[in-house]
């Protein structure tokens, strides 16, 4: 195999790109002959992207694309993606050749991703190329509910969840609440997790309840694949699929090594919609060598600048937040927590599943100096299980209904597609209850900080 090129990949790229409408004028005429040539090109921004209309990202006929994506629109509009079959077999490779005893014959792969992001069709592709067998179970999706997720997975064998970081949270709730453990009752050993913050704390306690390996995906709709984590957590960049800049947050100079920046990212394998110094967003900061031994660069993700928090004079970020909240959690024995950010404090509720344990010296020793108050609520206020194993069926449509024989007596469509629960008297009073709970503690944090509170409906 011939030695990368990294010159000729982004000249390529930048030459490609120059075929969708949002590149034609401003990269008209460009060559790349060094990196240094590809800085000197103006920043892509989502805005641009926004701009360019679902359309304008496309450098390809619409005979050459599979797929179209958006973005989940989280920080504002969403942002088109035309993909190629080529897009999706690139990453595909990529990831059998870093996860090899992952993605292997054999292993049956539970794929929560939602079916609207390109992870959901990766984890397809590599099935379908000799990865594993797939179950295509998206958790935006009525037909496999959580409760019948879990079943799925244990009745399947499933190995390996693919899906957000806090699935296994959820399923590992639900299997509690059905007197289940999941390291004897499933066999699923390694979760493979993307799409929002995974800090250390919570990757430890996902691993330690699951006995499982913990693999994090980063990548995004506009990019595509990234990078994933190595055998000691630490998350590499895939430099063959796009190649990465960070930059200093206040200007287009290269940050400093280690201090955090901006990841920019123009891509090298992505035909589709190819995108060149797109500034993500996210807030990174570089590492130095890993203990894999591994030599593709490796970062930590802070989370999107936008989403940074000043508290108490000092800037703290998503990722930082949620893992001192998950090991605060995890010293009450707990995944199931919510970080509040107050004027004053961050307020940490959590589920207690057990007694000891010094929940806010554990956040302390995360983010020292940070004032904070933590909540200890009873199982099932924050993460309602009895819900989620109430959640519909959901039935192949039907425009009639047969009442001579046997079954449901169905009299309109919409009865013939959903059939919503029934919860118990019991069930709706313990649901009316946390609902008031809840109502009352947002109504006391409202006047607290001197605001009013929204008005909540029961229903």
């Amino acid at each position: 195999m011939p030695a990368f090129d990294l010159v000729a990949a982004l000249d390529a790229t930048v030459r490609h790109a120059r075929g969708s409408a949002l590149y034609r004028e401003r990269l008209a005429g460009v060559e790349i002959r060094s990196p240094g040539d590809l800085a000197r090109l103006p920043l892509t921004t989502r805005a641009d992207l926004q701009a360019a209309g679902p359309h304008g990202t496309r450098a390809v006929p619409l005979t050459a694309v599979c797929h179209y994506g958006e973005s989940s629109g989280t920080t504002g509009a969403t942002n088109s993606v035309w993909l190629t079959a080529g897009d999706f077999a690139r990453d595909a490779e990529t990831l059998r050749a870093r996860h090899p005893e992952m993605f292997a014959p054999g292993q049956i792969l539970l794929n929560r991703f939602p079916f609207m992001a390109a992870p959901a069709h990766l984890v397809q592709l590599v099935a379908q190329q000799g990865g594993g067998v797939a179950i295509p179970a998206g958790n935006i999706n009525w037909d496999v509910p959580f409760p019948r997720a879990l079943a799925l997975a244990r009745t399947t064998g499933a190995t390996v969840l693919a899906g957000l970081p806090i699935e296994p949270i959820v399923l590992g709730e639900i299997a509690r609440a059905q007197g289940l453990d999941v390291r004897r009752d499933t066999k699923l050993r390694t979760l493979f997790l993307g799409g929002s913050p995974l800090p250390p704390a919570m990757q430890r306690r996902l691993a330690r309840v699951w006995d499982a390996r913990v693999i994090e995906l980063y990548g995004s709709t506009e990019t595509m694949l990234l990078g994933t984590s190595c055998a000691e957590g630490t998350l590499h960049l895939e430099p063959e699929l796009a190649y990465c800049e960070i930059l200093a947050e206040a200007s287009t100079e290269r940050a400093a090594s280690g201090a955090v920046g901006r990841l920019v990212v123009t891509t090298l394998a992505v035909e589709g919609s190819p995108l060149v110094r797109l500034d993500t967003g996210d807030l990174v900061r570089s590492l130095g060598a890993c203990a894999c031994g591994d030599a593709r660069p490796a970062i930590v993700v802070l989370g999107r600048a936008a989403d940074a928090v000043e508290l108490g004079g000092r800037r703290l970020f998503p990722a930082e937040l949620v893992d001192a909240a998950a090991a605060a959690a995890d010293a009450v024995d707990s995944s199931v927590f919510f970080v509040v950010v107050l004027s004053d404090r961050v307020l940490v509720r959590i589920e207690r599943q057990a007694s000891g344990g010094d929940p806010a010296a554990a956040f302390a020793a995360r983010l020292p100096g940070v004032p904070h108050e933590i909540e200890l609520v009873e199982p099932q206020m924050l993460l309602d299980v009895e819900l989620l194993a109430r959640s519909p069926h959901v039935y192949k449509p039907v425009v009639l209904a047969d009442w001579r024989r046997a079954g449901r007596r169905v009299l309109t469509v919409s009865e013939g597609m959903i059939e919503w629960p029934r919860p118990s008297w019991a069930e709706g009073k313990r649901w009316l209850r946390r609902t008031w709970r809840t109502a009352m503690r947002r109504r006391r944090l409202a006047r607290e900080i001197g605001v009013a509170a929204p008005a909540r409906r029961l229903v």
